[in-house]
């Protein structure tokens, strides 16, 4: 009896640490924008979410007939920096959201760096200026950074993906951290390179 308590006890433990507290995610559709530094409908218990021990990300998507709304809180304890530009920014602290469907396949990379906002794609590799089609607001936190993305649904990137109640793509997330800017630390998350992939539906 006694073995099997702890057995349950371990199997929990390594289940609140594992990579993912969700396999699968559903983007609510909402009645109005949501704009940069507002508080966005977010909900704890339906975030997308990978933690080791306390360093970790949640993720919440949304979307309407114009964006697709991206938020991303980033738990560290290393403080935010990223000392480079366009292609190398996955170097140090960015976000890498990648996502597939009908067909069509595309990564975004996106940074606060010491030269501003910098914003890559990989499918084609692509420099975006912020403000031409994606928006960006990154902000430090007592529990690391928020970022907020707003992404429009004409621009070239995510004008390929259908999306419509009850569509479904594939996605995948990975936070670059670093301590010091200079180079990547850790990676927090399921790494994209191993190519797994959780369900994101569009809802009402």
């Amino acid at each position: 009896m006694k073995k099997a308590m702890l057995f349950v006890g371990m199997l929990c433990l390594l289940l609140a640490s594992g990579a993912s507290a969700l396999a699968a995610y559903e983007a609510p559709k909402v009645a109005a924008p949501l704009t940069l530094g507002s508080e966005w409908p977010v909900v704890d218990e339906k975030a997308y979410s990978a933690f080791d021990g306390d360093a970790g990300w949640k993720v919440w998507l949304f979307w309407n007939d114009e964006n697709v709304y991206l938020q991303y809180d980033v738990y560290t304890d290393f403080p935010m920096g990223n000392q480079y530009d366009e292609h190398q920014i996955w170097n140090a602290d960015s976000i890498e959201f990648e996502v597939t469907g009908a067909g069509q396949k595309e990564k975004w990379i996106i940074a606060l760096t010491s030269n501003g906002y910098q914003i890559v794609t990989r499918q084609p590799r692509t420099i975006v200026t912020p403000g031409e089609g994606v928006t960006v607001l990154i902000v430090e936190t007592d529990f690391g950074y928020r970022g907020q993305v707003v992404f429009d649904r004409t621009h070239p990137h995510m004008a390929k993906f259908p999306i419509e109640t009850g569509f479904v793509w594939d996605m995948a997330v990975q936070v670059n951290d670093s301590k010091d800017g200079l180079e990547r630390t850790r990676i927090l998350g399921e790494h994209i390179g191993k190519g797994t992939y959780y369900k994101l539906t569009f809802v009402d």
